[in-house]
């Protein structure tokens, strides 16, 4: 990016103007570069921009301390300047959503509305990107957000007023303004849904294979790409589920793990779920910033019995019973192919919230909920385990970690899935895996 000359306003909160004066503007597409005639210069991650807002040949850059800068008087340089900026905020925002090792399938220019249950409702002109599990929208004066489209409930063209809407569990979403684009969007959108429930379903025929085609559809709407589902749930629609899942969903070097938290874990409390690995996703282990090593998604590790199958990462949540049986406020998330290199352990119950798992009414759809929680995060961040089980002091310390530690920011449900988060066992070896799961286990009181 070039050099941009002009003048600039650093304003507070209260919008009270802390400088002012000539400046210098570099950018690239990480790193904003603000320089004063004098004084220190102002240095920051585009990604902890809550906006880029052009107006009146000003642009206004909010800054998510509730700081703000104004840069105004950049003359003919000015369109450059708006536009070079807007294109590399909204990359470096899809960054920090971890959306771009993801494939896009179209963008489109228009407006949104978004109405979540306990939240105030924010409408918007925006860029739209779809891309094949996703759909990101990058408002131009309000923070950028993602929806993952297996999470959708319900998609519907909006005729009377020319717009598409989609529905997920707490939340709708009105995309408007695409004027002749309208119905190309719902048709991308609904083509790139019916993708994935063509895989999700062809996921579960490769390791179910004795399911009729009623019994196929029934398990493919009970458990969709990047959700889990109860065992005892899958076992209604076939009892040979659950001991199929375990012999084609486990990988014959990870069973040995799989069966020790199985004893451990409530009877009938086992969850399972699955995501497709698409090539996008396997660009991510050769990078400098994937998990190499203990979380790299390579197909080395796929389960015999799947072999000939979709390239998919399986995995289990093991709700962790007590000493008495009975359930515990612990589950345990063990990826059983592709990229299992350890187990991780959450709380499912906030503090004050755990008699829900001892009253036997409530617990199951309490466990539920938790584990579909837990879920909902993984799949947020693209099933990425540092965005979880990093400490504060690591994503903010180390630059390669930054976007991470922007997302956990930025979203409320993954700083919600970091503070239930109580430890990782790595498979060094089974005893030693063995040991750090006591520890975790003991600290956690169960």
């Amino acid at each position: 990016m070039g050099d941009y000359r002009g003048k600039f306003q650093y304003l507070s909160q209260s919008g009270s103007i802390a400088q002012q004066g000539a400046c210098q503007i570099q950018f690239d597409e990480e790193k904003f570069t603000l320089s004063p005639e004098s004084g220190a210069p102002l240095i920051f991650d585009l990604g902890d921009l809550d906006a880029v807002i052009a107006a009146d040949y000003e642009l206004r850059l909010p800054l998510y301390t509730g700081n703000s800068i104004k840069l105004q008087q950049f003359g003919k340089a000015y369109q450059d300047l708006s536009r070079e900026l807007l294109e590399s905020y909204r990359k470096r925002t899809l960054q920090c959503l971890l959306l771009e090792d993801l494939e896009e399938v179209d963008r489109f220019s228009g407006g949104f509305a978004l109405e979540m249950t306990g939240a105030q409702a924010v409408s918007d002109a925006a860029e739209i990107r779809l891309f094949q599990s996703n759909i990101a929208v990058l408002p131009n004066a309000a923070q950028a957000f993602q929806w993952r489209l297996t999470d959708i409930t319900r998609i519907s063209f909006d005729q009377k007023n020319y717009e598409v809407v989609l529905e997920q569990e707490g939340g709708r979403l009105r995309l408007n303004r695409l004027a002749k684009r309208t119905e190309l969007l719902h048709t991308k959108l609904r083509e790139a849904l019916d993708t994935l429930r063509a895989q999700s379903g062809q996921a579960l025929h490769a390791i179910l294979p004795f399911l009729n085609p009623d019994q196929l559809r029934a398990a493919t709407d009970l458990l969709p790409e990047g959700h889990s589902a109860a065992g005892g749930k899958l076992a209604a629609i076939h009892p040979r589920i659950p001991e199929a899942l375990a012999a084609n969903a486990v990988d014959k070097t990870l069973r040995p793990y799989y069966d020790e938290l199985l004893r451990r874990t409530a009877q009938g409390n086992l969850f399972a779920g699955y995501k497709m690995i698409r090539g996008s996703d396997d660009k991510t282990s050769t990078t400098p910033e994937s998990d190499n090593g203990e979380e790299a998604e390579s197909s080395a590790g796929m389960p015999d019995a799947d072999a000939s199958g979709p390239n998919v990462l399986y995995w289990f949540f093991f709700p962790i019973a007590t000493k008495s049986g009975a359930a515990g406020n612990v589950v345990a998330w063990e990826a059983s192919s592709q990229s299992g290199r350890a187990t991780y352990f959450f709380r499912l119950m906030e503090t004050g919230q755990e008699p829900q798992l001892n009253n036997s009414t409530t617990a199951p759809t309490a466990t539920e909920r938790a584990v579909a929680r837990i879920t909902r995060v993984l799949g947020m961040v693209n099933f990425r385990r540092r965005p979880i089980y990093l400490s504060d002091a690591e994503l903010t310390g180390d630059i390669s970690f930054h976007r991470y530690a922007i997302a956990a920011r930025r979203i409320p449900e993954v700083r919600q899935v970091r503070a239930a988060f109580l430890g990782r066992a790595i498979h060094s070896s089974f005893g030693a895996w063995r040991e750090q799961v006591n520890a975790i286990l003991a600290k956690a009181g169960v």
